[in-house]
């Protein structure tokens, strides 16, 4: 595991530091274990506050399983932490992704929402995984009871667990992550459409709009995650109900995108609306925590977190 980082980094974090606009309180976007990330909960906890962090929020993909832990961590270090959960969602054809935060789990439409989200990317991995297994493309040596075995307290399965219950039997190295991948889980293999045959399942068929509205029912404050050149989707969401929107990711980075204005744009307009301003690493900065696959760890050239004000605003609920 890359724990490595922080010396890695010193340098930029002070230069974060100095530049009170810039300065990171809380990384509220990151991924773990129980989701589609390396690192557990206690683990992202542990890195957040060695870079000085006074909170923190875990967004898991479809599953709010790693709430308790992150929250118990960070108690046990003085940080804040609040629930969260990333879904992915459909709106006009368009892949939307949206962060809920501080929501009740146990909310009937909720729970359901997550369930079926789980079970969607669980059974496309599952399906995918047999077929590769029967083309050959995927090597043998492993079941899905094996991947079950490994991960018991997951209700969300992706292709990474796949890949470390692989690595973990000596069928691929480590460093092989592109080879397990891209001829068995990547979307590019234009398999959706058999999947969503063979399960009856797709995130296209779960709305933006649906979702926004679920989570406000269970008390929570959906934003929209990495809203990278959909700016002329901003009215629709809007009108859904969305109470926040993310200006500090490594998709809105411009020297990864081109893009310069996208942070500014989406800063300002929470500010006039009196929205939420969200931001985190995700997968590409400081809490990445992905598998190790054989790639140098991607170093943004600031940090993705939000100030401890605009986390406050969050944590206190001020803004609604």
């Amino acid at each position: 595991m890359r724990c490595n980082i922080i010396t890695k980094k010193e340098m930029r974090f002070m230069d974060c530091l100095a530049n009170e606009d810039r300065r990171v309180f809380a990384s509220c976007h990151n991924h773990s274990c129980f989701s589609d990330a390396e690192y557990t909960p206690e683990k992202l906890v542990e890195l957040a506050h060695g870079m000085g962090h006074g909170g923190i929020i875990l967004t898991d993909h479809d599953t709010v399983k790693g709430t308790y832990f992150i929250n118990k961590a960070a108690r046990k270090l003085g940080m804040k932490s609040l629930l969260g959960c990333e879904f992915s969602t459909n709106h006009k054809g368009l892949g939307v992704h949206l962060l809920g935060f501080d929501f009740n789990p146990d909310n009937a439409k909720m729970k359901a929402l997550l369930e079926r989200c789980a079970s969607t990317t669980t059974d496309r991995t599952k399906t995918l995984f047999h077929w590769g297994i029967e083309r050959g493309t995927l090597r043998e040596g492993i079941s899905w009871q094996d991947v079950l075995d490994d991960f018991p307290y997951n209700d969300v399965l992706c292709n990474d667990h796949v890949f470390v219950s692989m690595v973990k039997r000596g069928i691929y190295k480590s460093d092989e992550y592109a080879l397990f991948h891209r001829p068995n889980f990547s979307f590019k293999l234009g398999l959706e459409d058999k999947v969503y045959e063979a399960t009856g399942k797709s995130h296209k068929d779960i709305s933006t709009e649906y979702v926004v509205k679920t989570i406000k029912e269970a008390g929570g404050v959906p934003v929209v995650a990495h809203p990278r050149k959909i700016e002329y989707l901003v009215d629709d969401f809007l009108n859904m109900g969305v109470m926040g929107f993310e200006f500090r990711h490594p998709d809105l980075w411009e020297k990864r995108t081109g893009i310069p204005d996208e942070p500014k744009f989406y800063k300002e307009l929470c500010e006039e609306k009196g929205l939420y301003k969200m931001g985190g690493s995700d997968h590409s900065g400081i809490l990445g925590g992905n598998l190790d696959r054989g790639e140098d760890f991607h170093i943004p050239e600031y940090f993705n977190g939000i100030c401890e004000e605009d986390f406050m605003n969050l944590y206190e609920r001020r803004l609604g």
